[in-house]
């Protein structure tokens, strides 16, 4: 489901990106093939954005055989679709001469700022929990990080395009290795003054949640920490020397969360 997240709004940043100067065309097909993913999602998942599919201990619903040989079919579709796309996007001098060299963010700012996510990984700082810090199911699978070092938009667009193309390898290796047996488990209740702190891999980098529990399992304390904290400034910083009409894709790049909280 992470996967399947991150290919949906990667392939929604690159289309808005290439709006945001104009080249509609790839903006269009983008969408297109948003949809049909997220459309796939709801029919296998129950949501979208697979809302309400994780609960405590486990998660909403299973996958029946049928479901696996739909997704497998949509993983080969997709990347069939993606490639003549992504070749367009990444050699079209029109498209090129709008995002090469825009919005750099340099290397020394990106660390400073702790930038995580395709606007880190655009900056040289190849750092993914999935592979860095691993958790189940990513200890026992290949990740591969992409790394990017002019910093600029058009090196944002390359690494959400890296990443595309590194989900779908990966979700054939993830429905090979997904074990049999229940999808959820009783959630013990904490005891009181018991804490937690969660760590994973977004679509735009590194997530972190503390938790901290009231009695009868209630919670007392919870923040959620997304990558947007630190992106935000990065923009601040990536803006500077632009043009005024070079804003909205710089901007669009970054693709900071307005609510401050990836969940």
């Amino acid at each position: 489901m992470t996967e399947r997240e991150r290919i949906a709004n990667h392939l929604g940043d690159i289309g808005a990106i290439c709006n945001d100067v104009g080249f509609a065309f790839a903006h269009v097909h983008c969408a297109r093939l948003r949809e049909q993913w997220q459309r796939r999602s709801a029919a296998l998942f129950g949501h979208r954005f697979m809302m309400d599919a994780l609960i405590p201990g486990g998660i909403a619903r299973d996958l029946s055989e049928t479901a696996f040989r739909e997704l497998r079919l949509d993983h080969a579709a997709m990347h069939k679709a993606i490639e003549p796309l992504f070749d367009v996007i990444d050699d079209h001098p029109p498209l090129d001469d709008r995002l090469i060299g825009t919005g750099i963010l340099s290397h020394a700012d990106a660390r400073a700022l702790g930038c995580t996510g395709p606007v880190g990984k655009a900056s040289g700082l190849a750092f993914d929990v999935r592979r860095d810090s691993p958790y189940a199911p990513y200890d026992q699978v290949r990740v591969e990080v992409p790394e990017e070092t002019e910093g600029d938009v058009a090196a944002r667009v390359r690494v959400r395009m890296k990443e595309v193309r590194s989900s779908l390898w990966m979700l054939d290796r993830l429905l090979d290795a997904l074990p049999d047996g229940g999808i959820a488990v009783p959630f013990p209740i904490p005891e009181e003054g018991a804490m937690g702190l969660g760590l994973i891999e977004g679509w735009r980098g590194e997530i972190l949640c503390f938790v901290r529990f009231a009695a009868d399992g209630r919670i007392a304390r919870y923040f959620p920490r997304d990558p947007s904290w630190f992106t935000w400034p990065a923009l601040e910083r990536l803006i500077l020397g632009n043009i005024v009409p070079d804003f909205p894709v710089c901007n669009k790049s970054v693709n900071g969360s307005y609510a401050g909280v990836d969940l």
